[in-house]
């Protein structure tokens, strides 16, 4: 029940920001290129932050060595989204769509080949210890 009421307050909360942005965007700049270049401002942080919000779990996976924490599918689909988005931006020549997406398709490689690396790595290591271990008995 917390943690219902902790995302609908979140969303409470993006509702009232977002209504807000409109608001003033559309009461206080007066020019098609300016509420442009405001909301692009916004949508690039924003942009930016959902692609690096995985940083965290890729510092855990390095610091457990185990890929357990980090979903293989969100990561690819994250990278997919990335590559696609900044090969758009690149030919409509669009810097709005090219950062975040740019940056997002680079972190999402990252997440995949930190996948590669790590993924079965703890299986096998537990494994060698217990062989290891079988060896040292006999």
């Amino acid at each position: 029940m917390k943690m219902r009421i902790k995302v609908l307050s979140i969303l409470a909360g993006e509702l009232v920001f977002m209504t807000m942005v409109i608001t003033l965007v559309l009461l206080t700049l007066h020019t098609h290129d300016l509420r442009s270049l405001i909301v692009g401002i916004i949508a690039i942080i924003f942009c930016i932050w959902m692609y690096a919000s995985p940083l965290s779990i890729m510092k855990l996976v390095i610091k457990t060595k185990s890929v357990k924490y980090m979903p293989f599918w969100l990561s690819f689909t994250g990278f997919l989204n990335g590559v696609c988005w900044t090969s758009y931006a690149l030919i409509k020549i669009d810097i709005f769509l090219l950062i975040p997406n740019g940056l997002g398709a680079i972190l999402g490689l990252l997440q995949l080949l930190l996948y590669a690396f790590y993924y079965n790595r703890k299986a096998i290591e537990e494994h060698e210890n217990k062989k290891e271990n079988v060896e040292m008995v006999v």
